[in-house]
């Protein structure tokens, strides 16, 4: 169905309504770089006849040979929607030509109903600092799943991020309940290695007095 600018806006913002909770939109938009008025008038497409075919051609050909300026010119704009349904008697169509000098007025419509209509179903984006507090308190959950297993104690490490974690669960926030992003431990115990996993103890060790330390101040505050 061939509509005029405002007419196409209104129908696919009402196509986009009625497909907010199922179904899928599609949109296409090129350039309409051929002139005839069944493309912009008519609804249904046009059989060509072998006459109509040559004709085409040769203007194509015309057109290739015209001047620098004449190939630089400006072309409407075409633009399809459609809701994909297979069956012929209930897919809706929806299309619209759009002059060069209302292309800008247009789109800016067109850009304003896209944004409306995508916002709604978009999930929100995840701060950095919630994915490293989630990181984080994973990461925590598994080294005491693993030392409550083997009948040992809970890296005081992983304690302090378990306990901020329960504390903004409980109704807390702020810097005194922050998870913090530990160094991870690895490397063998004894021979090569060794000190890199030393190292990263301390490291760890001093992250978490860190932690504390600021927890402290934040409650006292």
């Amino acid at each position: 169905m061939h509509l005029s600018n405002a007419e196409f806006l209104e129908r696919l913002a009402a196509l986009f309504a009625q497909r907010k909770d199922a179904g899928t939109v599609f949109l296409t938009q090129k350039r309409l770089t051929y002139e005839t008025d069944a493309s912009t008038s008519s609804p249904e497409d046009v059989q060509m006849t072998d006459a109509a075919a040559a004709a085409a051609s040769s203007s194509s050909r015309a057109r290739d040979s015209t001047p620098h300026d004449e190939q630089d010119r400006e072309w409407p704009l075409l633009l399809r929607a459609t809701d994909g349904r297979g069956k012929k008697d209930t897919k809706i169509k929806l299309s619209t030509t759009v002059q060069p000098a209302d292309i800008e007025s247009f789109l800016s419509s067109y850009s304003t109903l896209l944004r409306s209509s995508f916002s709604g179903g978009l999930r929100p984006k995840k701060k950095k600092g919630d994915l490293a507090r989630q990181r984080a308190l994973k990461a925590a959950k598994r080294q005491a799943a693993k030392a409550t297993a083997k009948g040992a104690a809970v890296d005081p490490a992983t304690a302090a991020v378990l306990a901020g974690s329960a504390g903004v669960a409980a109704g807390g926030g702020g810097a005194a309940h922050f998870a913090p992003r530990l160094p991870k431990v690895v490397g063998p115990r004894r021979g090569n290695g060794v000190q890199k996993r030393r190292r990263l103890i301390k490291r760890r060790e001093k992250a978490v007095e860190r932690f504390k330390a600021t927890r402290t101040r934040a409650t006292a505050d």
